[in-house]
């Protein structure tokens, strides 16, 4: 049972140890004042029963016994600490990124929004030319019809002149 508690101990702290990269790796330091103290009482603890436990160089098997489990209790709760600790840093500097994105989004929108408006406003300044160019459109349909009627009356015209013209004409007799 000690074995499989000192194996346990060993894999907080190896898994204290991963957390603690991954902070280190994140690259911003932030305050956990709460947790160092809480694992700072505990090594202070720590370091108490070990002196008690020097102090009383008993050879009494059961005292070693219960000085080491309480040793590695010790350090096991400490570890746990540790890695509570460097968890919640990691998670600060993680929310303190991600609100720094938002801010950053945020900023973004509001840029969005001016240029919005903007463009809104240019449209509306040229709804004057886009009327005026609708009424240029509709006078050019309209002359476009006049020149059609035009065009068909000369056609009939000349085509009228031609057969004046052609009937009026002396005949010459070869």
């Amino acid at each position: 049972m000690m074995m499989e508690r000192s194996q346990q101990q060993q894999h907080n702290s190896t898994s204290a140890g991963g957390v603690e990269k991954a902070a280190a790796a994140a690259g911003e330091t932030s305050s956990s004042s709460q947790h160092d103290e809480v694992a700072a009482e505990t090594t202070a603890a720590a370091a108490v029963a070990q002196e008690d436990s020097r102090a009383q160089t008993n050879d009494d098997p059961l005292a070693k016994a219960l000085q080491t489990l309480f040793l590695n209790v010790t350090s096991f709760i400490q570890a746990e600490l540790q890695a509570t600790s460097s968890e919640y840093k990691l998670l600060e500097k993680m929310n303190l990124r991600v609100a720094s994105e938002y801010d950053h989004q945020a900023d973004f929108a509001a840029g969005l929004r001016v240029f919005v408006e903007r463009l809104k406003q240019k449209n509306n300044n040229f709804a004057h030319y886009l009327q005026q160019i609708d009424e240029i459109d509709q006078e050019v349909t309209e002359l476009e019809a006049v020149v059609s009627t035009l065009d068909n009356y000369t056609s009939n015209l000349e085509a009228k002149i031609k057969v004046a013209c052609s009937s009026a004409a002396p005949k010459r007799f070869t």
